[in-house]
């Protein structure tokens, strides 16, 4: 061949090459998860505020928000190692659906377009809230509302998770009369919440049976085989085609921090969002197989969109994601979501509708699906406090009540040898023996119940609701009616400076005045007493002094914290991080406390908590340390001038010791001098020459009292297991080296192309006219 006629070819290769390398480039980092910003989240069950939620600039619509409100005393609340996720083959998909889904998949449908509208309620996060009560519909209510709207046109009712677990009187049956209730009333399909894991992965089983209808997940894996159905297909009238729904399922993976990790042995959550898209596939290939066509999917999803969930977990995410998806071009997507205790809805785009409806059933969530649009709302408490109670479904109620009062009678403590105080004037101004019993019990647990031992504990005063009179027996319903908001222990880490924070706000309340002279109320140290605030913190695994007549922000002067390692307290410090054990309700910030959000461990109710550590250690626990209704010796409220004048003695028994030793023999022959040793016992409070400036300067070598009192020896070993969550799809980025479009090299290699390429032509076309 001419070698003019080689130039075009060799030029044209060399343009195509630097296409290419353009191209895979792109490729390469193309992110797997978009990266607008998803829905803000609300925090569980905080003080009342209404809280708008923005979609990214190129959402079409808006989503409204609406904090739920509550009395911060009488409510309750709510990333770890990943593994790749778990493939399945579809051999298992098909094996996990029940017999029912079958037949519903295999049923001919007729040719009629459905022409009425079908509504949807749905239910989140109820606890096991089954009987009425301030701002709570109730199991009763809710059936009424249902059968009401069923009797107007087709209506599905569906659970968000979180339904089988919360109140003691659900607990009591390990959820199970909440399930029978759920069955009466006849809902039409639940998913697995994370608390549906807390009576253990076996009872989780054993709801699939006793259940009437699907309870279902799609990620949830044991041992590399679905644990749950994946999905369901609801058909309200078979006589007309195109108005069944499949609902698939999803658990957050958030689950594996917020249950004990001994209820999910085995157990893995792959990636929602990428099982969702698998699921579908499934479903339409099979109904393309059959010849039939679903046109409205819903996602029945327990992610929630709390702004400390990972935003590929958040269930706006997923509606936002799917909004976008070829996989749903010409049909609907339906996003009943819970866990983030929120009442929210948003409508992404015309095909995809979200709804979140708080928690312990303040409301029910509606969606009205019509012909040409798709609506979500929420019906209040208010808005139904005039419902008349299904008749049947509340003498179900009230007979579960009676059976667990008569199993509240049993005995935990045959016979209470103090009195432990919950008068509403002392457990929500000062430190109180029944706080400090109950925060004992919670600093115990979270020795071996969370993946990280405990530093501290602390429990709101208005949290704490009955005496437990001296003399007489501690029954199991004596410990709920103490704390008898169903409320479970939560785990989060923390600063030192968080810590700070937390107890300026806990003792900043104002004093209480005599009414006639308005001076200040003294306590029995002539210190002026708080005004009684439902968020004052008792606490376990602290030593706090303070001095209520400095103002505010200053009363503070020095904190020490017990550290589980070494069993002795230590001066906090402002960057260390310290693990603090609370109630669910605390650590999602409620009672104003915003420096206790963010990611948590959760455990069981704090009733079974402190149940369980009375029952455990009743015999060995030191009563003689509760005896004092108002000990004073963990929150120390004392002036600052005796304060200095305890470090000044303190000071002084340092130094008597050093020259007790300085005289002493061999150590094969020294004897402890027992005045000093009980000095040091007296004294000790953090040591320093002055007054603070910062609670950093503080040193102690005082000893935990817990361990002096009423703990036992911290000698469990904490089992930690190894997370199973699959690991999140991050950013793919390729180890070779591959050009930029806009590189130099790129641009060089396209003009050097082109250039070689007219060259050649110029040159054929001489050629010729020669």
């Amino acid at each position: 061949m001419d070698k003019k006629r080689m130039i075009p070819l060799l030029s044209t290769l060399v343009l195509s090459a630097a296409l290419v390398a353009n191209k895979t480039y792109a490729e390469e980092v193309a992110p797997v998860m978009p990266e607008e910003p998803v829905a803000s989240a609300a925090t569980e069950q905080v003080v009342a505020e209404e809280s708008q939620v923005t979609e990214s600039s190129n959402q079409t619509s808006e989503i409204e928000t609406e904090m739920t409100s509550s009395d911060s005393e009488e409510s309750s609340q709510e990333v770890a190692d990943t593994t790749e996720p778990v493939s399945e083959s579809p051999e298992m998909m098909t094996t996990s659906l029940d017999e029912t889904a079958q037949e519903e998949m295999m049923a001919t449908t007729t040719t009629s377009e459905p022409t009425q509208d079908v509504t949807i309620l749905h239910t989140n996060d109820m606890h096991g809230n089954m009987e009425e009560g301030r701002g709570v519909l109730g199991m009763a209510k809710l059936a009424a509302v249902v059968e009401e709207y069923r009797e107007q046109g087709p209506t599905l009712l569906l659970d968000g998770g979180d339904a089988l677990q919360g109140m003691p009187i659900t607990n009591s049956t390990q959820g199970e009369e909440m399930a029978a209730l759920m069955n009466q009333i006849g809902y039409d399909a639940m998913t697995v919440g994370n608390h549906e894991f807390d009576f253990g992965l076996d009872q989780l089983k054993r709801f699939k049976e006793l259940l009437t209808f699907p309870i279902i997940s799609a990620n949830i894996y044991v041992d590399g085989v679905r644990l749950m159905q994946p999905y369901t297909i609801v058909d309200k009238d078979e006589t007309v085609a195109g108005d069944e729904f499949v609902v698939i399922g999803l658990t957050t993976p958030e689950a594996t921090t917020k249950t004990h990790p001994r209820n999910i042995p085995g157990v893995t959550f792959t990636e929602p969002i990428a099982e969702v898209e698998k699921v579908i596939a499934e479903v339409e290939a099979r109904a393309q197989a059959e010849g039939k066509e679903y046109k409205n999917y819903v996602v029945l999803s327990h992610l929630g969109i709390d702004q400390t969930t990972l935003e590929q977990w958040q269930g706006g995410k997923l509606a936002e994601a799917f909004s976008q998806s070829k996989l749903l071009e010409g049909k609907r997507l339906i996003v009943v979501d819970g866990h983030s205790h929120t009442l929210a809805t948003a409508n992404y785009g015309d095909n995809v509708v979200y709804g979140q409806t708080g928690n312990y059933l303040n409301n029910i969530g509606k969606i009205t699906i019509s012909p040409d649009k798709m609506t979500a709302t929420s019906l209040s408490y208010n808005d139904l406090k005039d419902t008349v109670p299904h008749v049947a479904v509340a003498d179900k109620v009230a007979q579960v009540k009676a059976d667990f009062e008569k199993l509240n009678s049993e005995v935990i403590v045959a016979n209470n040898p103090v009195e432990l105080d919950a008068d509403r004037m002392n457990v929500r101004v000062r430190e109180t023996n029944i706080g400090n019993l109950i925060t004992d019990a919670m600093l115990e647990y979270g020795q071996t119940g969370f993946s990280n031992k405990t530093n501290l504990a602390v429990m709101n005063g208005g949290g704490i609701r009955k005496t437990l009179e001296k003399d007489k027996p501690i029954t199991k319903g004596g410990v709920i009616a103490v704390l008898p908001f169903g409320n479970f222990i939560s785990q989060i880490e923390m600063t030192g400076q968080e810590i700070e924070a937390m107890f300026i706000k806990s003792l900043g309340s104002v004093l209480q005045t005599n009414a006639e002279t308005k001076e200040p109320v003294l306590d029995e140290n002539g210190q002026p007493l708080l005004e009684p605030n439902g968020g004052f913190l008792h606490v376990s695994g602290a030593l706090v002094y303070y001095d209520t007549t400095q103002e505010a922000v200053k009363r503070i002067l020095a904190i020490s914290i017990y550290n589980p390692e070494t069993d002795e307290y230590e001066p906090l410090e402002m960057t260390k991080r310290y693990y603090l054990a609370t109630n669910d309700f605390l650590a999602a910030g409620g009672d104003g406390y915003t420096m206790l959000g963010g990611s948590r461990e959760e455990g069981p109710s704090l009733d079974t908590v402190f149940a369980d550590y009375l029952s455990t250690y009743a015999d060995v626990i030191d009563w003689s340390a509760y005896e004092a209704i108002n000990p004073n010796e963990r929150l120390v409220s004392i002036s600052t001038d005796d304060f200095m004048a305890l470090l000044e003695e303190a000071e002084e028994v340092e130094t008597v010791e050093v020259e007790t030793n300085k005289a002493q023999a061999p150590v094969s022959e020294q004897v402890p001098d027992v005045k000093v040793e009980q000095e040091k016992a007296i004294t000790s409070a953090p040591v320093v020459t002055e007054q603070p400036t910062s609670l950093s300067q503080m040193t102690t070598s005082s000893t935990s009292p817990v361990a002096n009192s009423s703990m036992t020896p911290k000698s469990m070993v904490v089992t930690k297991v190894a997370s199973p969550v699959a690991k999140p799809s991050q950013e793919h980025k390729t180890d070779k080296m591959l050009p930029m479009t806009a590189s130099p090299s790129s641009l060089i290699s396209v003009v050097t192309g082109f250039g070689l390429m007219l060259f050649g032509l110029l040159g054929v076309r001489t050629k010729k006219e020669d």
